[in-house]
Formats: structure tokens, sequence, C-alpha cells
């Protein structure tokens, strides 16, 4: 945030700047440098890399943040899980945030619906920082249509035998855990009859199809197509109730609509940052570029609506840590339509304003431009948010005084009262 953090309280803001700090001093460092921030757009990550990764946030309570201690999470609120995804997109990469946002999101579902099992396997290796993990949602013909995925899962004795692919999976071949939606009854389109499954990333019958190594940003995460062929998954692993997944689904999304915008968000004011350091000394005809109006102006309308941004996710968040997880799905949508657009805008108008220096790697800002892109349609795209708030806008606010009978017929009345 540009201005004063108005809407935090003076504990959210310590905590944002103390995970700045420690994000910055004890995580960047060493092995996960600026090198290895450079490497991963370059597709040079390593399994070591993202395993030091997931260690060192799972030693500051980084992993998630919103779940309690006694499980290996944070113990704090949503609010401080999307400033904790804002700082490491500032501090390090929206590669890093997406790691980090998938136990967020993944551990809350985890901890609402798990079994002890779960739990006590899963939840709290993964928040203690001993997995990598990766979420396998979209496949070759379904992705924001959850309810047509085609992966499906039978049950045979003491397993289920799963079938199918799913592709564009951030962290598939590092991953030490996998989360899956699945469908184990019913027929395409049903929301019921979907279940998730916590899949063992060396679980025969799991195979990588093809690497996504040639992407226009987002690098670094060994995304890949991969099979699931009669891989056998032990029926103790569903998540919940088998058949009831579609609202723990839809409820995870409502936090990760947030985190995405968030970490997009905090890695776009990094960008602004720069292009206003770099436009107050860089002299055009004897005067500073910020001199400019053509310039200012544009960093006068990104730093104002960056606050909007960011107060239209907290106040999201807000509404999260308040009424659950079920709650705030239109202001979500809302936070994330805006703030990923916005965040697209600042990256791409920070390369603008700075000219052709930004293209070069001397300067994160076109690295940033490419990456904040995958944010427009990551967990939901910025159309589908559209619909969604357009859908609530209209459920919510229409008026049931209005006199649609007049309507055209405006001579015989007036169709709304004042």
């Amino acid at each position: 945030m540009i201005g004063e953090r108005s809407l935090l309280e003076d504990d959210e803001t310590a905590y944002l700047e103390a995970t700045k700090r420690v994000l910055r001093e004890e995580v960047f460092t060493g092995q996960l440098d600026r090198d290895h921030i450079e490497s991963l757009d370059r597709n040079e990550e390593t399994e070591d890399d993202w395993a030091t990764y997931a260690e060192r946030m799972g030693e500051h309570d980084l992993l998630g943040v919103s779940i309690p201690t006694e499980h290996n999470g944070g113990g704090e609120g949503i609010i401080e899980t999307v400033l904790a995804e804002q700082a490491i997109g500032y501090e390090g990469s929206i590669v890093h945030a997406c790691q980090t946002s998938l136990t967020q999101h993944i551990g809350r579902t985890m901890y609402e619906h798990g079994s002890d099992y779960i739990v006590e396997n899963y939840l709290e290796p993964m928040l203690a920082g001993e997995f990598v993990v990766a979420q396998a949602f979209t496949e070759p013909g379904s992705g924001t249509d959850i309810a047509n995925l085609e992966t499906s899962a039978e049950r045979d004795g003491a397993d289920y035998v799963v079938n199918g692919e799913k592709r564009f999976i951030d962290f598939a071949p590092y991953a030490d855990v996998l989360f899956v939606p699945v469908r184990t009854s019913g027929s395409a389109g049903d929301r019921d009859g979907l279940s998730i499954l916590v899949v063992d990333g060396d679980t025969d019958g799991l195979d990588v199809l093809e690497p996504h190594t040639d992407w226009h940003g987002f690098r670094g995460t060994g995304a890949s197509w991969i099979e699931f062929d009669d891989a056998r998954v032990p029926a103790e692993n569903v998540v919940g109730e088998p058949g009831e997944a579609w609202t723990y689904i839809t409820n995870e999304l409502n936090l990760e609509h947030l985190t995405i915008s968030r970490y997009c968000l905090g890695a776009s004011e990094r960008a602004l940052e720069i292009a206003i350091d770099y436009t107050a000394e860089r002299e055009v005809n004897d005067q500073s570029l910020s001199r400019y109006q053509g310039v200012n102006h544009k960093i006068a309308d990104l730093s104002t609506r960056l606050d909007a941004a960011y107060a239209l996710n907290t106040r999201a968040a807000r509404i999260l840590d308040d009424r659950g997880m079920d709650a705030g799905r239109m202001e979500g949508a809302m936070a994330k339509q805006f703030g990923n657009e916005l965040a697209h805008e600042i990256a791409d108008t920070a390369m603008q304003v700075m000219g052709g220096i930004s293209t070069t790697t001397k300067y994160p800002v076109e690295r940033i431009q490419r990456d904040v892109r995958a944010g427009r349609y990551m967990g939901g795209a910025t159309e589908v948010m559209q619909s969604i708030v357009q859908h609530d806008v209209y459920a919510s606010v229409r008026d049931e005084t209005f006199d649609g009978d007049l309507v055209g017929n405006e001579l015989e009345g007036k169709p709304w009262r004042t």
C-alpha cells in the first residue's frame, strides 16, 4: 500500500513488516537468494530448492497461517494470511507465494473437513514444512467448470483406483502430496459425487506426461501435464465425506481468490516502486522523467488504484475471518477481478514509463509483468469473477418495490419510488 494502512490494525501492520523482514533475512538468503529467484525464470529450479523453501517457511510459521498452532499452523487469521502472501510476492516472487498459498487454502480444507488421520499424516507435516504440495484441479477438458472433471476414482476394497489426466499442475514433479478432486459418483456436470483425495507424490500409476517449461511467465514450478493410470489411493485419504466435496472446493476458492490477488498485488507494488525510483532519476531533455505529466499521472493513478485494490482484498478477508469460509463470495470475486487486472496493468505500465531498459534483466519488472499475467486466470479468470459479481449483485440489490410493469410504460407512473 502506498498511503497509510488505515484499514489495518497496528498489530496487523507489524505482522506485515515482520514477515517482510523474516523473508528478506531468513528465507530468501543463501540457496534461495536473488540468483535462485532469477534461476526459477530460466526453469533451473531443483527439487531441493523447493524442499528448502517449504522447510524455511514452516520454521517461521508462514504455512497455513490461519491454522491453529497445535497443528503446526501460524495461529493467525485470514487477514494475516493475505498479508503474508503480499509480503512473499513483494520479497520473493509470485511462484514462491503460490506454493505457500496452496498450504493456506488446502490447509483450511484439511483442517475443517479432514479426519484425524488426514490431519496427523498430511496437514501437520505439511505445515511443518516437510512437504512440497500441489493442487491438481485443472484437466484438459475442464478448469473453472470443476463439476465437469473427468478424473474418476472407483472404490476397490480398501482403495480408490484413480484414472484421468490433469494439466497445468504447478510443482507436480516435486510434490510430496497432491490435493486431487475426482468423481466418485454421479455424472458429468453434477455437483454431487465429487470427492477430494490426498495423493502421495510417489504413488504408482501417477506419471508426468509433459512438462510445461515454455510458459510466458510463472516459470520454475515444474508445472506439468500428469496422468493417473490405475493409481491406487487408500480410502482413508478422502478429505471429508465422499461425494460431498463441491462445497469444500467452493469455500476453498473463496480464500484462494484473495491469496492469488494479494500476492500479485505485492509483486506489482515492487514493480511500481522500481518505476518510481527509475523515473525520478532518469533525465530526458534535462529534466527528470517524473516531471512529465504523461509519466507522473500514470504513477498517481496506479498508486490510487493499488490502495483501492488492497482495501477490497482486506474487506473480503475480514468477512472470512468474521463469518467463515463460505462467506464473502461476491466481495472476494470483486477483490480478485479488480486486483489481478490492476496488478498486470501496474507491471505493464512500469515497463512503459521505464522504456527499453525495463525489457532487460537489469530490473525485475519484465519478469513481474510476465508472472502476474497468470493471476488473471488462475483460481478463476477475471470473466468468471465478473459473472459471480453480477449474479450476486442482481440477487442482493434488486428492490422488490420497483414496479416492473411500468418499465417502458412510464406515462402511467414512476417505477422507482423514493
